[in-house]
């Protein structure tokens, strides 16, 4: 969990380098959750470990705490960069709208593996999408 958690915060440094809108930065965000579900076949380490939560030791819970606050926090500053530059519509609230996008990105891959229908990924994003400009 630990380097899984690195790797994507270093996800999220590059996306920060190549994307200069929020938009571009969520979409990518939005790209990297579509690859890890592997056509339905996948998840990303944090949704699957979240899902069998009671079994896992106290340490791993915590680091999946501090995976989503990273991301929460990361993502809270995409929308505040939305809110400013005008990317993303109808932002009121960074970081409930972080709290809120994370899970969306995570139950819409839930739902997409459990039927093994990227379909179904793809029509929760297209919601999101609709306000990326």
């Amino acid at each position: 969990m630990q380097r899984y958690h690195a790797g994507f915060k270093q996800a999220c440094a590059d996306i920060d380098a190549a994307e200069t809108t929020a938009s571009a930065r969520l979409s990518a965000l939005i790209d990297r959750y579509r690859t890890a579900l592997d056509g339905g076949k996948s998840l990303c380490l944090c949704v699957s470990f979240s899902t069998s939560r009671e079994s896992l030791p106290t340490d791993v819970i915590a680091q999946i705490g501090a995976f989503r606050t990273m991301l929460v926090d990361w993502l809270s500053a995409v929308f505040t960069t939305g809110l400013s530059d005008g990317s993303i519509l109808d932002v009121r609230d960074p970081m409930a709208e972080a709290a809120a996008a994370l899970s969306l990105l995570e139950g819409a891959q839930l739902s997409a593996r459990a039927e093994e229908n990227p379909d179904l990924f793809a029509s929760a994003m297209a919601l999101m999408q609709q306000r990326l400009r």
